[in-house]
């Protein structure tokens, strides 16, 4: 399970991902936020997946309001542009107001330091300090493996560029 922050914004960070992982981030999102709401001790809504590992770094990682937040926003993002580029809404996009609505914390600016999420490329080593520049070096290594990466009615970012 991963984020892929590629950007600061999430929005601008849903919209760097191919379609690949696109589609399946709308997916671990909704499973990495679940496993917040269970490490809080409350139950998930009917509908949220159940939860993947609660034990995995990435959700042990959203250990303050401002992750959690932008991992909401991210969520949300993820989900619209995936209507943007297929035209329909993916199977999980009826979580988002649910997962704000339970998540969701007010009064909580997001800084660029808030935002040192677990880095546990599992077959990559990045020791770069910044958490997008880190994460774009393991997409540009990601991008060598996976067979089929397209960008649906959006251009592949510059920095992925070879």
């Amino acid at each position: 399970m991963q984020l892929f922050i590629l950007d600061y914004a999430p929005r601008r960070a849903a919209g760097m991902l191919c379609d690949v992982h696109l589609r399946k981030m709308c997916l671990e999102t909704a499973q990495i936020l679940s496993g917040v709401l269970f490490l809080q001790g409350r139950d998930p809504s009917p509908g949220m997946p159940k939860v993947y590992n609660p034990a995995h770094p990435v959700i042990k990682a959203l250990d303050s309001p401002q992750k959690i937040n932008w991992v909401i926003l991210y969520n949300k993002s993820l989900h619209r542009e995936y209507f943007r580029r297929f035209g329909r809404k993916h199977a999980y996009h009826f979580l988002c107001p649910q997962y704000r609505k339970r998540l969701w914390r007010d009064n909580v600016k997001l800084h660029k330091k808030t935002l040192s999420f677990a880095r546990n490329f599992k077959d990559a080593e990045i020791t770069e300090p910044d958490i997008v520049r880190a994460y774009r070096l393991y997409y540009r290594y990601k991008k060598t493996l996976l067979r089929f990466w397209r960008y649906t009615k959006t251009a592949e970012p510059e920095w992925l560029k070879f």
